[in-house]
């Protein structure tokens, strides 16, 4: 199915005049089109008939209601069927009619599925075009290291952009010189793949020919972000793009800024201070699956206002997943502890530590990968660690906690995570 590229340029004008106002000024016109669709999507035609204010939906009861939820009248084990056979053949061709279906990596302890309709694609594009690649009458090529790929991001191949899939299920060494091949002037990849191709660039002292970097699918951590822009000489810019739709992008002067101009954003506070909250989000151009009143497990740092023009949210960071807050009872209360504070003690306790992770595994049992730059001091790293981790411990009061070690590993087809709460998870 061949998108139009008169109504993907209409759209394109459309969102670069819509960005500059909040949602408040914009979303009302979205929304009368958007409320046409509610009355065909079964789960929410009984909400519009009677006005009532949407349920509280989030991930596990969306998938749930899945075939309630899409006004297309696709059957989740249909949908599910299909985007698993695309993952194992790594074939990401099929469709179901003019439907593109798509299958996040479950990072929240479910897998999830999206549907893409041809007027979905078509605004896709444009918002790629207008927030994330910028639009130009240069020819480009943009690379895309992903664990997937979906004939959606190949609808963005033109005249002037072509799109190459680099499958991350294969090594990266072996990418390389197709890489260098190809010399893409934009990389798209996730912050971990990224680290990779910066890595192989220096250790094969090639110089970097990138115009553009762009981080996706997994938490742009400060350190990496540092690094990478002191190998590839450029800015890293952020795209926050989930299964939930693209939320977030990075605007002329490097911040992270909701997409306000289509989406409704509410903000479930996670602290006292309310500095950490989760979105919750209202989507008005996604039809295919109704988002309405849609919490994410995403705990997001609120930033100051930016002097680029956007009137839209600023994300400062996003701190990882609620379901990762490491959880422990301390005299018949809960103590939780958020994986900054677990970053940071990890990171201040020695400088020959290049990547690690920390994982609730058992009640009162912590396990620690790290990478070193040196392997010579090793022992003497894991004691400054081990140290560092005990401290912040005791300071909630958390006691004869195990802190075991263990050679880091990561396969690429998983979303890296610094901190993860298994032991939670399994209950």
């Amino acid at each position: 199915m061949k998108i139009s590229k008169l109504k993907v340029l209409l759209y394109f004008i459309s969102l670069r005049l819509s960005r500059r106002f909040s949602s408040t000024k914009v979303v009302f016109w979205r929304k009368n089109s958007w409320n046409r669709i509610l009355k065909k999507t079964p789960f929410y035609h009984s909400y519009v008939d009677k006005q009532g204010a949407f349920p509280k939906m989030n991930k596990s009861i969306f998938m749930e209601n899945f075939d309630q939820l899409n006004s297309l009248g696709i059957q989740k084990e249909r949908a599910f069927s299909l985007a698993l056979k695309s993952e194992e053949t790594r074939d990401f061709s099929s469709n179901i009619g003019s439907i593109s279906v798509g299958l996040s990596s479950g990072t929240s302890g479910n897998k999830g599925i999206f549907l893409t309709g041809k007027r979905e694609k078509e605004i896709w594009v444009a918002a790629i075009l207008d927030r994330v690649i910028g639009f130009s009458f240069r020819k480009r090529k943009v690379a895309f290291f992903l664990r997937a790929n979906n004939n959606l991001y190949e609808s963005v191949n033109s005249k002037l952009l072509t799109f190459r899939f680099f499958d991350i299920l294969d090594p990266i060494p072996e990418h390389f010189e197709k890489l260098l091949d190809f010399s893409p002037q934009i990389l798209v990849a996730q912050p971990s793949v990224l680290v990779s191709i910066a890595q192989l660039f220096e250790a094969k002292k090639r110089k970097p020919f990138f115009k553009k970097i762009i981080s996706v699918a997994e938490v742009l951590e400060q350190d990496q972000k540092e690094y990478l822009e002191g190998v590839f000489g450029k800015r890293v810019d952020q795209v926050y793009q989930c299964t939930e739709g693209f939320l977030a992008h990075t605007c002329s002067k490097g911040s992270l800024h909701f997409n306000e101009d289509w989406l409704k954003i509410e903000k479930a506070y996670l602290d006292k201070n309310q500095s950490r909250f989760h979105p919750i989000i209202t989507d008005y151009l996604r039809t295919s699956q109704i988002l309405a009143n849609y919490e994410l497990n995403d705990i997001i740092h609120e930033g100051p206002k930016c002097n680029c023009g956007l009137k839209s949210t600023v994300i400062e960071k996003i701190e990882g997943r609620s379901d990762d807050v490491f959880s422990f009872a301390v005299k018949e209360n809960e103590v939780r502890i958020f994986p900054d504070f677990i970053r940071r003690a990890v990171l201040i306790s020695s400088d020959d530590i290049s990547n690690f992770k920390v994982v609730l595994v058992e009640p009162k049992k912590v396990v620690v990968e790290l990478e070193l730059k040196d392997q010579d001091g090793k022992l003497k790293t894991q004691n400054l660690v081990k140290n560092s981790l005990t401290k912040l411990f005791l300071k909630y009061n958390v006691e004869e906690i195990i802190i075991e070690f263990r050679e880091f590993k990561h396969s690429p087809l998983d979303k890296f995570t610094r901190v993860k709460n298994e032991y939670q998870k399994t209950l």
